[in-house]
């Protein structure tokens, strides 16, 4: 019996830049299509001019943190950017520790599922959007803060756990213990 041959670095590597170019174009055209200049994305965004231009040249990888704060700044969504680059193939971004996320699904009702390898181990700012938001734990721990109207809400979810609520809920997740964690998040609604 033959083993499967495994794509050797290069290729992976070829197929990485491919995708981070396809991400770079994805947001270089919705910025064009509302007319705005990187300086102003950047100022929208909070983030570096000379970083968006690199990442429009596919010459660098965003985290999720910065995809969600340019795709606020061009007034779309993470998963709606990943959707415009992806081609029918999954395409990751940078995390902050493991591999990152990759978007699985995205439909034009709004449906949207990201996976997850690995979460920061400290909190970071609050998400927010207007979508409802189901978080399911495939592997690992993570601790989910939720700042609700009652004050704010700590959850902890292991291997097998869900939680659902409205993204508009200032929502944030992180890893706990030594496990890296995947986690599917589930966007629905427009």
């Amino acid at each position: 019996m033959t083993r499967p041959s495994r794509p050797r670095a290069s290729q992976v590597h070829s197929a990485e830049r491919a995708a981070d170019a396809r991400l770079g174009k994805a947001i270089r055209a919705r910025r064009r299509e509302l007319g705005l200049t990187l300086v102003q994305v950047a100022a929208a965004s909070g983030l570096s001019q000379p970083f968006l231009s690199q990442l429009e040249l596919g010459r660098t990888r965003p985290s999720m943190r910065s995809l969600y704060r340019i795709a606020e700044a061009l007034g779309t969504s993470q998963q709606a950017l990943l959707s415009a680059a992806g081609d029918g193939e999954a395409v990751e971004v940078a995390g902050g520790e493991g591999p990152g996320a990759r978007l699985l699904h995205h439909d034009e009702q709004g449906a949207a599922i990201t996976e997850f390898v690995g979460l920061p181990r400290d909190f970071a700012e609050f998400f927010s959007h207007g979508r409802q938001e189901v978080l399911y734990v495939v592997r690992g721990t993570i601790e989910v803060e939720l700042q609700e109207a009652e004050g704010s809400r700590t959850v902890l979810l292991s291997e097998r756990g869900t939680l659902a609520y409205p993204g508009s809920t200032p929502h944030r997740y992180r890893q706990v213990g030594p496990e890296t964690p995947i986690v599917l998040v589930v966007h629905s609604g427009a």
